[in-house]
Parts: C-alpha cells; structure tokens; sequence
C-alpha cells in the first residue's frame, strides 16, 4: 500500500525525511512564529484538537478579536528541496483559546475543529441523512431534541462514529472494520518499543440486555345475547283472557330491552292469534301492537384497557458462552391516547339506539354467544406503529451497546508521522508479535520542530470475545408480536319477566348477565421475544 509512509517523514531513496510545517491563521501564513511542539488530537466521536505556541513579533499589540474564533490550518510538507512539496493537511478549524505567557511572550493557541457547532447547525433532516440506517422513536428520544442532542440519539441505535474529515465537512464511519485494510503497519512501521496491547475487563463486558416495555391502550368489546320469551300460547291465551291478564305490546319489549342497556341487533315478535274475537276480547285495529312474545338478538358495547409488558433480551450467544452473562437492563412505555373509555362506551351506546347521529370513532362486530373485541384508532403518535417503533429503537440501542461493550480492546503504536491516518480508516498492524486489524479511533500527530521529529501515536479498537473467525449471527431487527382481539364464549342466559296479572304493575323486566370482570377490568397480557446481537470479531492474534 502507499498509505503507510510519508516520505518528509520516513525518508524515500535512501535520503532522510526532512518536513516543514505550515501554519496559516486567517488566511495568513503564520509558520515563522511558531515555537515549540505542535500537537493534534482527533478521537473518535469527538471534536479534533490542535495546540501549539506562537511569539509574535517584539511589542506587537494583543487584541482578542485578533486570535479567538479565527481559522487556522495546520499543514506538513516535504522539505527536502528546499521548498515545500507534497503538501498535507493535518488540521483545519478555528481558534478556541488563546493563553497568554509574559514571561516568554508567547501565545499558546487551543484549538478546534468546531465538530458540534457543525452539527448543531445541521437541520434534522441533515442529521437523518447523515445517519441512514439509525432508528428514532419520539417515545423513547427527546422529540425536540435538535443538532448534536438528536445526532446522539441516533448514533446510540447505530454501530457507528461521526466526526470531521479534515475539511470541515461531517461524516460518517461504521465501527466494523473494512475487509481490507487502508493502510498497514508492519515492523518496518512501528517505532522501536511503541507497541501496545490494551485488552478490555470482563466487568466492563455487556453481552445481554433485557428490555421491558409497557403499552397501555385500549380496546372495544361487544356482548351478543340471544333472548327469547313468550308468557302466552294459542292454547292458553283464552283463559289469559278469561283470567283478566295484560297483553304485551312491541314497543314495550324495545323499551325494556333498551332500558337493561342493550341495543336490539335484530327482534322478531309473536303475534296474537289471527281471529278477531279471543275468549269474549274483541281485537281493536291498533291491538296489531300486541305480542304473545318476542326473540330478540342484543348487544352490549363496552371497553377494556389493555396492558401489555413486553420482555425483550438481547443477547449475544458466542460471548456468553465465553465469559458468562453479563446483563444490562433499559426500559421504555407508551400509553394510547384515546377517549376515556365511559366516553367511547356512550358514544357507541347512543349511537346504536339512534339517539345520536354521530357514529362511534370504532366498535366491535357483534357475534351472538361471544364477547368480541376490536383495535380502536389511536393517534399516530401512540398506536401500534409508534409502540413498534418504540420496541425496533431499543432492541437496536441494545444491539449497539453490546456491540460497543466488545470493541473496548486496542492495539496502539508510534509511527513516522503519517497524515493519512485518519478516525475513518482501517489499520492493521503485523509486528513484534501482534497481528490486528480494526477501525482507527485516536490519532495523535506530533510535531517538534527544534528537535526535527514528527510521529503519529495510533489506536485501533478490536472488538473480540471468542476469537477471529467465530459467528455471532444476528436476529433482523422486527418489532415483538403485540396481542390481538379475541372472541370468547358468553356465560349466563338473559331472563325476561312480563307482570301480566290484572293486579300486578305490567311491566316487562329484562336482565341480562353483568360483563365479566375479566373482560372489562384492567388485561394485564406478558409477552416475551428474543434477538441475537452481533459481534464482528476483529483479527487479534499475540505471539509472547
């Protein structure tokens, strides 16, 4: 590769590497000033920084506006001609803070590559498109959160850094290390004694994480009683006749129906006998209102809240068999936002008699003998979608931590300063002993001009647990089945009693069983599912 070294640095054609740096501040080359060692600092997910010391002319004037927030650029150059050539650029950024020293009059400049306000003046959408693949709930992320809040959010459901390249500009860099490595170390690289091995502690391992969510929403029911009651016969309606007893009349069985909170699906009535005179009663031409009895077909309206727990573990087989269960726990809720259930009850109530001409936001479809139910309509922000959202962006918080928690080994070296290290390349390393390979996460470049030296400090992170080539197959990110309506079987049998007697009040009385409490109080549903996370298992193999 050609990545590996910089010939100001490490020397081409048997000749020594001699550099110059290159320091403009507001567009003003500034390099003559500079004093003492320059360092720069990138780490992954954070701003870069830059510090180095400058001597301005004997009795200039220090002025605030002068340094703070100017930019500033920090370039290497192959010096070996005597001119700069093979120009690369270290650092771009701004100036954040200016220390003063009177003894040495020197001015030591902090600096920064400005990464969250660069963010922070990104729209959402900016953000969204920077981060394709990031899952977001407004349940379980601040809604309002904006600039480097939401990018946060976002990156903690994704395997993944953000930061600045080296011209200001956001990008985006999977924690996976590539297939093939952009640039690679081998002995000929590392600096004599600059190796290292860190490895991560167990205690510091996460392998499973255990997700409870709770939804709350609720659901329409309906009870479909079939009745049917006759008090007379065509052999005994004589003697009622006879005996003085009340006929009963089709309205009064509508009424009495309603009046034990029914709605009539569907009733048919038995009608008097068809001749005009009954024992010594004359049938009038309004008597056609009178029945013998009636079959009827009711329903009752009704709604339940629902709460269902979901249990949800995460976890990644391979590494738990390796080191044991290591466990994290993370919660998340969601109510529906709906009608109180006495306002949706009435309202299909209401409606079903025809005392109202609004229709009911939902109801469920009456089947006689059973009690059914119905998914109502929830708001966007609080229905089955969004709780699935809700549960896909913590399954995907989890995976990532796991992820995370595995990538905390690293293998660092020193090298001849090389500007193409960089937060977005893969590094492998192949010397005294230690073979890697792994995504750059620190970069330190260190320039001494008094002294001629410039190296590059490196880490790469290795995510490993059970070593290079084993599987850790990952279960596709889908949201947990939720409950569904069901349809149980009625208990009880409705009852109808006419007061027929010529003394009694001729009132028709119809009951019908109470709603099971089981079908209306509070539904607690457990519901459990479970994911694999993977682990891309980085090369790492050490020769003592």
């Amino acid at each position: 590769m050609a990545d590996e070294t910089y010939s100001a640095t490490s020397g081409a054609a048997g000749a020594a590497g001699v550099w110059t740096a290159i320091v403009t501040i507001a567009g003003v080359d500034r390099s003559s000033i500079v004093v003492g060692e320059i360092r720069i600092e990138a780490d992954e997910s954070s701003a870069r920084i830059a510090e180095l010391t400058v001597r301005p002319p004997a009795a200039s004037v220090f002025s605030v506006p002068d340094w703070v927030g100017k930019t500033i650029t920090i370039d290497i150059a192959n010096n070996a001609s005597g001119t700069p050539a093979d120009i690369r650029r270290l650092f771009s950024g701004l100036i954040d803070t200016p220390a003063l020293d009177f003894d040495l009059k020197t001015i030591h400049l902090r600096c920064t590559d400005n990464l969250q306000a660069v963010i922070d003046a990104l729209d959402n959408a900016a953000i969204d498109t920077l981060t394709p693949g990031a899952s977001f709930s407004p349940a379980i992320f601040d809604p309002a959160a904006i600039g480097w809040g939401r990018l946060q959010d976002r990156l903690s459901t994704l395997p993944a850094a953000v930061d600045l390249d080296l011209a200001g500009a956001p990008r985006l860099t999977a924690w996976a290390a590539k297939v093939s490595a952009d640039i690679a170390f081998t002995d000929a690289h590392i600096l004599d004694g600059s190796l290292s091995v860190s490895l991560s502690s167990r205690h510091q391992l996460v392998n499973q994480v255990v997700i409870t969510f709770a939804y709350r929403f609720p659901r329409v029911k309906a009870d479909r009683y079939g009745i049917a009651y006759d008090y007379v016969s065509d052999a005994t309606i004589s003697q009622h006749v006879i005996d003085g007893n009340r006929f009963l009349r089709r309205d009064t069985c509508d009424a009495a129906i309603k009046a034990a909170g029914g709605t009539i699906e569907s009733i048919t009535y038995t009608p008097l006998p068809n001749v005009p005179v009954i024992g010594s009663w004359v049938q009038g031409p309004d008597d056609y209102q009178l029945c013998m009895g009636f079959s009827a077909s009711v329903s009752f309206d009704f709604a339940q809240q629902i709460q269902e727990t979901h249990t949800i573990t995460v976890s990644t087989p391979g590494s738990i068999a390796a080191v044991g269960t290591l466990a994290e726990r993370i919660s998340g809720a969601m109510e529906g936002v709906y009608p109180q259930i006495q306002t949706a009850e009435q309202s299909i109530l209401l409606y079903s008699n025809a005392i109202s001409g609004i229709p009911p936001m939902d109801s469920a479809t009456p089947v006689q003998g059973f009690t059914t139910a119905a998914n109502v309509t929830l708001t966007t922000e609080t229905d089955r979608t969004a709780a699935n959202a809700a549960m896909t962006t913590l399954i995907d918080v989890a995976k990532t931590r796991i992820h995370g928690a595995h990538r905390r080994n690293s293998v660092s070296g020193r090298v001849p300063l090389n500007p193409a290290l960089d937060l977005n390349k893969t590094v492998s390393v192949a010397a005294a002993g230690v073979a890697a390979k792994g995504k750059c996460v620190r970069v330190v470049h260190t320039l001494s001009p008094q002294s001629g030296e410039a190296v590059s400090d490196f880490s790469i992170a290795i995510c490993s647990v059970a070593g290079t080539g084993v599987s850790h197959p990952e279960t596709p990110t889908t949201a947990p089945t939720g409950s569904l309506p069901a349809t149980t079987p009625l208990l009880g049998t409705p009852t109808a009693v006419f007061n027929d007697g010529p003394a009694e009040d001729h009132k028709l009385i119809v009951t019908f069983p109470g709603v099971e409490a089981v079908e209306r109080n509070l539904a607690q549903v457990a519901l459990s599912a479970s994911y694999d996370a993977t682990i891309p298992e980085d090369p790492l193999t050490i020769t003592l």
